[in-house]
Parts: C-alpha cells; structure tokens; sequence
C-alpha cells in the first residue's frame, strides 16, 4: 500500500512524553513500524495515534514519566520530581532547591490528593434540571429509531 505524504519511511514526529519517532514502514493505517530515537526501542503503532503523539514507549518505566511534574505537600511545599531512584525512591526538589527524597506511594498518594480537588471541581458542572438530565445526543435518537424500526420489522 502506498503510504500517505506525511508517512513516508524517514518521516518523524514528535511524542507528547517520550520524545521523537521515526517512521521506519508504513502498512496501512492500523500499522506502521516505528523507531523511537531517544531509546532505539522498535514499536508498531496506529497512523492516527501516531499523528496525535499519543504513544508510549514501553521500554522506559511508568515512572519515569512523572520526572517535571509538580506536587503540593503540607510539610515541604511545592515540590518538583527530578528522578525516580532504584527502591521506588523518589527525588524532588523544592522551591528553594533542597532535595527531599520520598517513596513512590508516597508521592502517589500526594498526586491522587491533587486529583480529587480537581474532580470535585469538576462535578458542580453536573445537570441539575430534569429536562438536562433526559436530553438525547442525535446518535442515541438513531439507535432507538433503528432498533424500533428492526423490532417492528421483525415478524414480516
């Protein structure tokens, strides 16, 4: 199959965490060959996810993907995580650059905090009114004309 212009072999895109990909061969849209630069790690991979820098690279552990995020703790303040160390420790600096080392479920739980502030934020944007709550996207409204329309048709 002809790949399109954007995938020719060579072609390279950027990752949204694990950095540049090059194009290695293109099948079809469902697989395409990739060579992560950073790592030299070998992956097949959707043309659309690809597009979108929405893939991972498996060889690097989860962990490694925190390293920049930013993490509020009571004791030490606004803490940023500069490595994830053997033994689940990991490194954060603070703001006034002192090194604080604390266990992964440690800063896990920390970020699981951080979430549910922003989830409860998120919920007082729930539908309060009957009417809101029983609207219907057209796709629904679709699917229950079609299944009306199969079951009527049904003993014919």
């Amino acid at each position: 199959m002809v790949a399109p212009q954007d995938m020719q072999d060579g072609a390279t895109f950027k990752t949204k965490r694990h950095g540049l990909v090059r194009v290695i061969e293109y099948y079809n849209t469902h697989t395409v060959i990739v060579f992560f630069e950073n790592t030299g790690n070998v992956r097949a991979i959707s043309a659309a996810k690809l597009r979108n820098g929405q893939l991972a690279d498996r060889s690097v552990p989860p962990e490694s993907i925190m390293v920049g995020e930013k993490i509020e703790s009571m004791k030490h303040g606004l803490l940023t995580i500069v490595q994830v160390e053997s033994e689940n420790v990991v490194l954060l600096v603070n703001e006034d650059g002192e090194e604080v080392r604390l266990l992964l479920p440690a800063v896990q739980k920390m970020k699981l905090k951080a979430n549910k502030g922003d989830i409860t934020k998120e919920e007082s944007k729930i539908p309060t009114s009957l009417s809101a709550l029983a609207k219907r996207n057209k796709k629904t409204k679709d699917v229950n004309r079609l299944l009306k329309k199969m079951l009527t048709d049904y003993g014919k």
